[in-house]
């Protein structure tokens, strides 16, 4: 943790952002979804939500200008930063300069585990403004290193955050609801109008914090099994579970099968897939463990 230098730039200032850009002839990239913080109340606001106490490393994906990323240098004692742009790399050494670790990748394709693996297991925060493109991907990329961190605060649009927020029963529930909700406990730390990005957005972000489970809902033997059943059922939701789980691209089961397995799951085989809680799901999936070893199923 270092203080900041008085003469860096500030990437939250409309005005000072243009000029950075103007003076490396850069252009956001529409088909990289690029959209810059230029709200420095906003960034104050994300990493408030990150509630570091300055013992603790972040992550922070997407940094883009360093709009947040200064803020997190100047609270916390280590910032590494993941960014695919080559231009805002270099830009980003003269808004934050050394008191940040950027790493020019492809936040999908970067070996997270190697970067994690340097601090202690459950030690890690994590701050993202995730571009809509990739959001989805990248969500469920730190859902599987979840256990590397304490708190995520992650930015994303409101229909996404609608999404990863809808209780059972609300027809925009989804996959990433569902394994969101068995790995983390999620929040909303407040709405981002479109107005506060540069270029604008067609609609505005929320902010949205990840608390990992401990332990998680789902044990590490049942994992595989139960994204099994939770893909299956999602990728048919307009079918009952009965139809859905038992496709040929679901859990290779017949449909006697899949009666037998939800009937002793305690589950309506009418129900639909957005109708189910994670616990739910982990029922089935217990079940049809349990099924599987005595050679029932």
């Amino acid at each position: 943790m270092t203080d900041e230098t008085p003469t860096r730039p500030n990437p939250a200032s409309r005005t000072q952002l243009r000029a950075l850009f103007r003076g490396r002839g850069f252009r956001p990239r529409k088909q990289l979804g690029q959209t810059f913080l230029v709200d420095n109340n906003i960034a104050q606001k994300i990493v408030r939500a990150a509630a570091l106490t300055g013992a603790e490393p972040v992550l922070e994906v997407g940094p883009g200008a360093g709009a947040v990323t200064r803020l997190l240098a100047e609270q916390s004692r280590r910032v590494v930063a993941i960014e695919i742009d080559p231009i805002l790399v270099s830009l980003l050494d003269e808004t934050v300069g050394a008191d940040v670790e950027t790493i020019h990748a492809d936040f999908l394709k970067v070996d997270l585990a190697q970067i994690l693996s340097s601090e202690d297991r459950g030690s890690w925060r994590c701050v993202a403004n995730l571009p809509y493109a990739i959001t989805g991907p990248a969500i469920l990329r730190l859902l599987e290193c979840a256990a590397w961190f304490d708190r995520m605060v992650i930015m994303v649009q409101q229909e996404v955050a609608d999404r990863l927020l809808a209780a059972p029963g609300s027809r925009t529930r989804g996959l990433l609801t569902v394994l969101a909700e068995a790995s983390c406990v999620v929040s909303t730390a407040g709405t981002v109008s479109h107005r506060c990005f540069f270029p604008q957005p067609k609609v505005d972000s929320t902010i949205l914090v990840f608390t990992p489970r401990r332990p998680p809902l789902v044990p590490a033997g049942a994992q595989r099994h139960f994204e099994q059943i939770v893909k299956a059922a999602f990728s048919a939701r307009r079918k009952t579970l009965l139809n859905a789980l038992s496709q040929p691209l679901g859990l290779r089961l017949s449909k006697e099968e899949t009666a037998r397995l939800l009937s002793q799951s305690a589950i309506e085989p009418t129900r639909r897939a957005e109708s189910l809680s994670a616990e739910d799901f982990l029922v089935i999936t217990n079940r049809l463990l349990e099924l599987k070893a005595t050679g029932e199923l």
